[in-house]
């Protein structure tokens, strides 16, 4: 029988990864694919990108996302505290040995200076090369983690969420938050989330917002928090997010007073790279559902609101606020923030 093992880094894992797991599983009647875990060199690596840290944990679980279903086994391992190569091969290759649930007999990889310990350490264990020159993907960890928007389709997907930027658009009733969402997701290509509150506010309550309960916006935090994570997941570079737990806690409290108990949990002032604050400077629209209608309402709300997402730890300089009142100068002022953010 035939068993392999395919290690390495994978910081990220992209299609030269998938596509050589893919060849060595095809290769042998059971693989392993074993991640390497050095926490300081790896937090070192991603901060010279100016990325957040990539866990090992999480490679685990892109990778098992991307290979799921065929038979391939996504092994952690901590090589923290083995030396450097070359004197790192033998504490290497005894935690391979120890961690691999079985006897292997094929090593894959793509780096041929790594031949000559996988032959001292692994007798009668063959080393097999695939595409060591990177023909067929001309990618690697290291370009993607420095430029990951210009390589973005050599991303592995399940990795794109880590990587895509995402851009709230919030602001009081009536201020083009939905339009100017949808047509920023048009202008990039990419998904979007919509503010779940209005549909749910017609669909389980009949359109009287005099008939909220707390439930209903602890409700309402829930599903907008599930909906965020199923458009992120089909992003293209960005993501744009049409309301947020800030607004559900805001208009909580306009309805009933406080805010719901469980809202709190879904706000997170890490979430986005930039927010899109619109003041309420476009013609107020009247639709039956809404109900803050005076200029000196709507003043009042965007004020509030922005006090809001102070008092909610949220950093003042990725805020961009727009004032115009031209529909086309705010959709330009966007899309020159968001490109400088890509």
């Amino acid at each position: 029988m035939k068993v392999g093992l395919f290690p390495g880094k994978f910081l990220p894992p992209h299609r030269g990864h998938i596509t050589a797991i893919l060849r060595a599983h095809a290769l042998c009647d059971k693989l392993y694919v074993v991640i390497s875990e050095r926490s300081a060199e790896d937090t070192a690596l991603c901060d010279d990108a100016n990325l957040p840290h990539i866990a090992g944990v999480l490679r685990q679980r892109w990778l098992s996302q991307e290979l799921q279903g065929l038979g391939i086994e996504v092994i952690l391992q901590n090589d923290g505290n083995t030396p450097p190569f070359p004197q790192g091969w033998p504490d290497y290759s005894a935690l391979l040995k120890q961690n691999t649930p079985e006897p292997f007999n094929l090593i894959f990889g793509g780096e041929e200076s790594y031949r000559d310990g996988y032959n001292q350490y692994f007798p009668g264990t063959d080393y097999i090369l695939l595409d060591p020159q990177r023909t067929q993907w001309p990618i690697s960890g290291t370009a993607i983690r420095h430029k990951p928007y210009l390589h973005w389709d050599y991303i592995a997907g399940a990795a794109r969420p880590f990587f895509a930027r995402k851009v709230l658009i919030t602001g009081p009733e009536s201020c083009g938050k939905t339009t100017l969402t949808r047509k920023l997701a048009k202008v990039y290509c990419t998904s979007w989330s919509e503010e779940l509150g209005r549909d749910y506010q017609e669909d389980v309550i009949g359109g009287n917002g005099d008939l909220f309960d707390l439930e209903d916006f602890n409700r309402i935090a829930h599903l907008q928090y599930e909906q965020d994570l199923v458009a992120l997941r089909s992003a293209n570079k960005v993501c744009f997010f049409d309301t947020d737990a800030v607004v559900t806690a805001f208009f909580s409290e306009v309805f009933l007073g406080e805010v719901a108990t469980r809202v709190h949990s879904f706000i997170n002032p890490n979430k986005y790279d930039l927010i899109i604050a619109l003041k309420p400077t476009v013609p107020w629209i009247a639709d039956g559902i809404r109900e803050l209608g005076t200029q000196a309402e709507r003043d009042h709300s965007f004020d509030k609101l922005m006090q809001l997402y102070q008092s909610c730890g949220f950093d003042a300089n990725k805020v961009l606020i727009i004032d115009s009142p031209d529909y086309y100068q705010r959709l330009e002022a966007c899309i020159t923030a968001v490109d400088k953010l890509l």
